[in-house]
């Protein structure tokens, strides 16, 4: 029986740790294991494809309408003239979607085609994901995309960080223009891998070419919010979004405003009572909602001393100017009608 050892190599090192317990290295690479699909083809070939084709999200993803899968073709560790190329490179098997690494294999358009292939791995903690293709890729580790491969990032490939928690699904699809077609992957436990941030944004250099983001300058957009930041709160890093900084809309910016979350409503409500009170602001982005929350939103002992708290504050904004002597009875009347 064949013993696919390029499709799962595990290996426990001899650096002891904790006295009697092993670090263990895990280490999965590509080869006729890996499922793929037969390809997908472009209804007319794109002579601009490394620019139109190749960007961020691809136009066609891992849920597309994939056909015939099948297992991959391995070709060896020195079949693409890309392995040898730079004395770094990691080794793993070259794999393909068809029976040899020719481009022209696919009958697309100009021999340009779209494969996917897809693998199981297992892991817990910190990964380091190898990945060159030929030509354009677009990782994804349980259908969210976690690396980026465009035509400026081969010689030599990129690096991922990948964190594994359990069994995940590791997806890649290639996008070919022509010429050789194929690629090939690395994942294994990182050992000491530490991946650069040259704008300290919080973004590795290679999550930057993910994002299409500037891994220079830690603002791509220019909005004052870092790539790290917009990345972690969902907002798009290379899109200028205009901040709000005013939440409750009194006219005052939330660094000059004394309440940031005014009560926003046209009349004071007191625990469900409209007392028909204008609930207006003051000079300082309260209004008058604001007030009787700040002062009287607490425990009392009975309903009258709450009572007794909003006629104090009410009588209070009176004698300031801030409501008439009519509107600050309306307002006792209604705490005291309040439950």
């Amino acid at each position: 029986m064949k013993t696919p050892i390029h499709a799962f190599l595990a290996s426990i090192s001899l650096a002891l740790f904790s006295g009697s317990l092993f670090a263990q290295t895990v280490v999965y690479t590509s080869g006729d294991h890996v499922d793929t699909w037969d390809p997908i083809l472009p209804a007319t070939a794109d002579g601009n494809w490394t620019s139109t084709v190749c960007t961020p999200t691809p136009a066609v993803g891992p849920d597309a309408n994939w056909q015939n899968q099948h297992k991959a073709t391995q070709f060896g560790t020195n079949a693409h003239p890309w392995q040898t190329q730079n004395p770094a490179i990691f080794s793993a098997e070259w794999i393909n979607a068809w029976s040899n690494i020719n481009s022209s294999g696919s009958g697309g358009p100009g021999d340009h085609n779209w494969t996917k292939y897809s693998t199981e791995v297992t892991g817990t903690g910190e990964f380091v994901l190898d990945l060159l293709a030929d030509n354009c890729s677009w990782i994804y580790l349980d259908g969210n995309l976690v690396g980026y491969q465009n035509t400026s990032n081969t010689h030599p490939p990129l690096q991922y960080p990948v964190a594994l928690n359990g069994t995940h699904t590791l997806e890649f699809i290639i996008f070919d223009g022509g010429g050789l077609a194929g690629g090939m992957y690395r994942l294994e436990t990182n050992t000491g891998t530490v991946f650069e941030d040259s704008d300290d944004d919080g973004l590795t250099n290679t999550q930057e070419v993910l994002y299409g983001t500037d891994p220079l300058n830690p603002d791509t957009d220019g909005d004052g919010v870092n790539d790290g930041d917009e990345v972690a709160n969902g907002t798009d890093p290379t899109v200028f979004d205009v901040i709000d900084t005013d939440a409750d809309d009194d006219g005052l910016s939330d660094s000059e405003d004394a309440c940031v979350n005014s009560i926003i409503s046209t009349t004071v409500v007191i625990n469900g009572v409209d007392s028909g009170v204008a609930n207006t602001f003051n000079a300082v982005g309260c209004n008058v909602a604001d007030e009787l929350a700040l002062a009287c939103g607490g425990e009392f002992k009975n309903h009258g001393q709450f009572v007794s708290c909003v006629a104090h504050t009410s009588n209070a904004l009176r004698k300031a100017g801030v409501i008439t002597n009519k509107e600050r009875s309306s307002l006792v009347n209604a705490a005291a009608k309040s439950k």
